[in-house]
């Protein structure tokens, strides 16, 4: 909440005409549960597809997000190897070899 600011009722957002990017690092590191889910990926993705998320003081408000960018990263030699396609479909996938000598 440190890096938006106070648009309207209950809209929070970055200054005027700047977008905010959230970069996600290790994003395939939480661990898969015995429902085949990732508990932190699903929180995530309720952020990403509603754009809004509770206030933590009083959790029957709702904070409304404007101006907002997802953007992440999975180490290819751990994790889960996998995630949510739920989650994927909001991104472009982008698979990068480690370069020889």
């Amino acid at each position: 909440m440190s890096r938006v600011d106070k648009r309207a009722g209950r809209t929070f957002g970055p200054p005027p005409s700047k977008t905010l990017i959230y970069f996600m690092d290790d994003l395939n590191m939480p661990k898969v549960d015995k429902y085949f889910t990732q508990n932190p990926i699903c929180l995530v993705r309720q952020i990403i597809d509603y754009a809004m998320i509770y206030d933590r003081e009083k959790l029957s408000d709702k904070i409304l997000l404007d101006d907002i960018m997802f953007t992440a990263c999975m180490n290819p030699k751990s994790g889960s190897f996998n995630i949510d396609i739920r989650l994927s479909r909001h991104f472009t996938l982008v698979s990068c070899l480690t370069p020889d000598k």
